[in-house]
């Protein structure tokens, strides 16, 4: 399904009829931050290793459908073959997720849908010769989770999420200077699992 298709079916489910979702944040805006373990997969990520790291977003809730906006960063090995051993690499970058919570009638948990749209780079330091290398690329992922309440304030929020991201071309940056390696881009899939805490800010 196309992002815009899910992005559509979401938000044509808030005209109908919502009911009590106390398990939702019953605050107007939240914020939240997670522990992630993100699992890539595919031609972009070859030789890269699952790897944690944490997000950190705020989040708009006027109703069972909520938006977040935040950042995303998880640390890798990736292995580059015989005689050249592993090096660390980064994916980080920004993020919009909208999320649907499901009314189930209770006021202590409530499971949900959502989907995020990412600018996400992969990048690593070849510190050894002085060499940077990057590459960005658009990541669409959809999944869901539950909300937990432990107070009026606080939710803890578990969640899992499978996507796709397609690369631009990668940049090679020396001395502060930069050069695109033209057709070095790729696609990639990824398995994110997420533990967090919101807390409702007003």
């Amino acid at each position: 399904m196309h992002a815009k298709h899910l992005l559509a079916a979401v938000a044509a489910v808030t005209t109908m009829s919502l009911g009590s979702l106390e398990a939702q944040s019953a605050q107007l805006f939240s914020g939240q931050v997670s522990l992630i373990s993100v699992a890539p997969s595919g031609e972009a990520y070859e030789g890269m290793t699952s790897g944690v790291g944490f997000e950190a977003q705020l989040r708009y809730t006027p109703s069972a459908l909520s938006i977040g906006i935040g950042y995303q960063s998880s640390t890798h090995d990736v292995e580059m073959g015989e005689g050249f051993g592993t090096i660390d690499a980064t994916i980080s970058g920004v993020f919009v997720e909208p999320r649907y919570v499901l009314d189930i009638g209770s006021a202590s948990w409530a499971p949900y849908i959502s989907a995020r749209l990412a600018r996400l780079t992969q990048a690593a330091d070849l510190d050894d010769i002085g060499v940077k290398v990057s590459a960005s690329g658009t990541q669409f992922n959809i999944g869901g989770g539950a909300l937990v309440r432990l107070s009026p304030r606080v939710n803890l929020d578990l969640g899992l999420t499978y996507g796709k991201i397609d690369f631009d071309d990668g940049v090679i940056t020396v001395d502060g200077e930069k050069f695109v390696v033209a057709g070095t881009g790729g696609s990639g899939n990824n398995l994110v699992l997420r533990a967090g805490v919101t807390v409702g800010i007003r």
